[in-house]
């Protein structure tokens, strides 16, 4: 088994105030530009149960619509002031994550799969797309099924290594198995693979279904919100910040957590650390 490394807590203090600065950052611009956002996941939970981070959290994730993340890809990068850099799929084709992130210059926060990947592995924002899915559930599967396939290929093309290091005989095998299955899918161009993985993701946009789903994750309707749900965004405290949150944040966070409000047991309280990090500032 492999070691389970964990935060100090002026680390993990650091990290989070370097993450909220980046999202003030964010939030500067959409509201230039008049780009709607929503907090996702963990820092949804983290608004309305701790008015700020999960205390033992690690990162900070927003949703937006199609439309507004297409927007936010092509005009936030000349809006980011200097010590920020917005990574994308489509400005970096080493980049291993087929969505957004804005990083921190002269930060790192690099996970095990991507030590040797020369590309900006600064503390980040994730920012994440969101698109209609279809109301019927087999339609839904299958297009969920064919993004996640589409989605492992890419990892698989971009990232040669295991997400964490192999220390027993049959993870080294598959680290080894890994290594010769990503050199066989570099023969994919980035351009048409990325394509094919985004077709698939808007095939529904603009059929009026019900719901909203980023189908990056592993997991069917981990991020799924009807419509109904999410909107009017509303307003929340989020440490010394407002931030837009699904408006009922109720039915959103009990999709996702269940009972949210009760805390999880002190021995999982805790933040998992990547292969590095630093902040040479």
């Amino acid at each position: 088994m492999n070691q389970l490394v964990i935060y100090s807590e002026e680390e993990l203090k650091r990290i989070q105030n370097i993450e909220l600065q980046a999202l003030k950052v964010i939030i500067a611009i959409c509201s230039q530009l008049k780009i709607e956002y929503f907090v996702i996941g963990g820092t949804a939970l983290g608004a309305i149960r701790h008015n700020g981070f999960i205390p033992w959290d690690d990162d900070i994730d927003i949703g937006m619509t199609r439309h507004n993340y297409d927007r936010f890809a092509n005009e936030a990068a000349v809006l980011l002031p200097k010590g920020y850099y917005l990574q994308t799929p489509y400005n970096d084709n080493i980049n291993p994550y087929p969505y957004m992130k804005v990083r921190v210059d002269g930060t790192k926060f690099v996970e095990y799969s991507n030590r040797k990947l020369n590309v900006h592995q600064g503390i980040y924002v994730d920012i994440f797309p969101f698109d209609e899915v279809p109301d019927n559930e087999l339609a839904g599967l299958k297009q969920f099924n064919t993004v996640r396939k589409l989605v492992n290929i890419f990892s698989l093309r971009q990232k040669p290594d295991l997400t964490y290091e192999p220390t027993r005989i049959r993870d080294k095998i598959k680290s080894i198995i890994r290594r010769i299955v990503h050199y066989m899918t570099k023969i994919i161009p980035y351009s048409f693979l990325l394509s094919k993985i985004e077709l698939k993701m808007k095939q529904y946009n603009g059929t009026n279904q019900k719901g909203l789903e980023c189908l990056f994750f592993p997991k069917i309707k981990t991020e799924y919100a009807l419509k109904s749900t999410l909107y009017p965004l509303k307003l929340h405290r989020f440490e010394d910040i407002d931030v837009y949150i699904p408006n009922d944040f109720d039915t959103y966070l009990t999709s996702h957590y269940g009972d949210y409000m009760k805390l999880p047991p002190e021995s999982q309280r805790f933040g998992h650390k990547p292969y590095l990090v630093s902040f040479d500032e």
